[in-house]
């Protein structure tokens, strides 16, 4: 009987302790308004943030508890956890404030074609406040030219380049880039002259996706060298620096070498991909395929961009490809990996390195092409912008490739040397 009612006295005890953390524990309608109205006047967004987010873990979830979620981390220039708090908000009650917060996060992590596209959504009272109605078609402009240098001078001269392009946007709906590219190169196997014109879309759609296709004809002239001698002998001209495995003595005085007829042949080279941003992230997964000269190419490839502190002040980026030229007979892998830090709107810089095991890449929905048969292992890249007014800024790059030359398997490498202007009409 004694050890009855201590046990009972037990059980008694804790259903009273679990009742009062329990009362404790429980939320009303009334106190999350109250007290998230309270930390929003007081504009303690430490403290609204997390009560919001457990009010919200425990089922409340309505206008006002979000739209003072997204104040708050847009305050604390998160514009990403900001954007998701005004796109639900906007579900319950699409006020002019959460519509024109959600313009300025779209706008804030380089989302413009979905800003555009919510602008058409806008009463005369925010298209006026926001600024949208002023918006231009053409977005911006650039011109940048670069050179190609190699440690095999005697192999390949350096190839230069130049280009010029601009974006524009459609009805607020969606974005075009257009850019033009001349490509001149002289190597052992003959002298190239390339036209490229490269044409990009980008669409944005419901629930934070977006749509990217690119595609880009190559016209190129090219004029092979030819070596009149007897077929027996390695037709390589003797400026050539002889290959570990070859007999220097079987290579083709250079003077005996002539440059065919120009020929002239179409290429063209196609990209799309898919992109979801959700809270600090943006997955990506594209396909690619290039008809250049004799080869084929086939390509898919995954991305995942972080954005760790809910802007873009900060971002590390991964992409993964699986490519082919041979139907998929031989499969190649690749990754891309990447850091930008962009401390403010008039700065900011991006360090790249790929990694190949073989064949040519198509990067960029199709933006970034090879024509040439030989293939990149591994390359290094630096790229920094500076804004130097309100309109105009100056971007370099540079990038450092370790090649494999395609018929006999040697090594060599190139330095390229990039230099732009980009003018943005304000």
């Amino acid at each position: 009987m004694y050890y009855c009612r201590k046990y009972c006295l037990m059980v008694g005890c804790l259903l009273i302790l679990c009742s009062v953390i329990r009362a404790q524990d429980t939320l009303t309608s009334a106190e999350v308004e109250s007290r998230s109205s309270m930390f929003f006047t007081q504009g303690n967004w430490d403290a609204l943030i997390r009560y919001g987010n457990t009010a919200l873990s425990k089922g409340f979830d309505y206008y006002y508890l979000r739209y003072r979620l997204g104040v708050a981390y847009f305050s604390e220039k998160k514009y990403r956890q900001a954007q998701n708090h005004f796109e639900k908000a906007i579900t319950f009650n699409s006020t002019d404030e959460a519509m024109e917060y959600l313009y300025y996060c779209y706008l804030y992590t380089g989302q413009y074609e979905r800003a555009r596209w919510l602008s058409k959504s806008f009463s005369s009272a925010a298209v006026s406040y926001t600024g949208s109605d002023k918006l231009k078609s053409f977005s911006y402009a650039t011109l940048e030219a670069g050179v190609g240098t190699t440690d095999s001078t005697k192999q390949f001269d350096n190839y230069y380049y130049m280009q010029a392009g601009a974006g524009f946007y459609v009805k607020n709906r969606f974005s075009m880039y257009h850019a033009l590219t001349y490509f001149t190169q002289t190597d052992f196997r003959g002298i190239t002259n390339q036209l490229q014109y490269y044409l990009n879309g980008k669409v944005p759609l419901k629930n934070d996706w977006s749509i990217a296709i690119g595609a880009q004809p190559i016209l190129r002239d090219y004029s092979a060298t030819t070596y009149p001698i007897a077929p027996t002998l390695i037709r390589i001209p003797s400026r050539l620096h002889p290959p570990p495995n070859l007999d220097s003595s079987r290579f083709v005085p250079k003077e005996d070498t002539v440059h065919g007829p120009v020929k002239t042949k179409l290429d063209f080279v196609s990209a799309v991909s898919i992109t979801k941003t959700t809270g600090n992230f943006d997955f990506t997964l594209g396909t690619a395929i290039g008809s250049l000269d004799t080869t084929t190419q086939y390509e898919q490839y995954i991305g995942i961009s972080w954005y760790p502190m809910g802007n873009n002040i900060f971002s590390i980026n991964e992409i993964a490809y699986l490519h082919t030229e041979t139907y998929y007979q031989h499969i190649h892998f690749a990754l891309n990996s990447s850091i930008t830090f962009a401390p403010t709107q008039k700065f900011s810089l991006t360090a790249s390195y790929l990694a190949n095991t073989g064949g040519n890449l198509v990067e960029s929905d199709g933006y970034i092409v090879s024509g040439t048969p030989d293939f990149m292992l591994t390359r290094f890249s630096l790229l920094a912008d500076i804004a130097v007014s309100k309109s105009i800024s100056i971007y370099g790059a540079y990038q450092h490739q370790d090649n494999i030359e395609f018929h006999q398997h040697w090594p060599f490498q190139y330095n390229l040397y990039v230099i732009g202007l980009k003018y943005i009409p304000k």
